[in-house]
């Protein structure tokens, strides 16, 4: 079973994610800041990490240069999920190496089969080497 860690600090999201995440057979953990969920991902290593932008205690961008600079996380696939509209942070974030960019309102479907698609593509070893 994947293991997937949300980082999000809007509990209303979260608990959505978690419940959706659960019911489609992901381990699912969160983080409900940007510092808690770096320290989840070196500790947990899960297999992929959803990742607002919009976090107190650290920037997602500033969480994601984090996250890719870590020999610990920087092999783990990471998927943006973010009300975030401006194009040029967009770009930013897109430099710095996530494998999805989805903006809040999402489709849950589409959210859930990138998921699986990232999982399926890359897969546990791609983050072990």
């Amino acid at each position: 079973m994947a293991e997937i860690l949300i980082i999000e600090d809007e509990s209303d999201i979260a608990k959505v994610l978690f419940k959706r995440l659960s019911q489609n057979g992901f381990k699912v953990i969160v983080a409900s800041d940007g510092y808690r969920g770096t320290a989840m991902a070196i500790k947990n290593k899960p297999d992929l990490i959803i990742l607002d932008l919009m976090l107190p205690s650290g920037d997602g961008l500033f969480v994601l240069k984090n996250l890719r600079n870590s020999d610990y996380t920087k092999f783990i696939p990471i998927v943006v999920l973010t009300g975030q509209k401006d194009e040029d942070y967009k770009k930013k974030v897109l430099e710095e190496g996530v494998d999805a960019y989805m903006e809040k309102p999402y489709a849950p479907n589409e959210l859930i089969n990138t998921i699986k698609y990232i999982l399926e593509t890359y897969g546990k070893d791609e983050k072990e080497q």
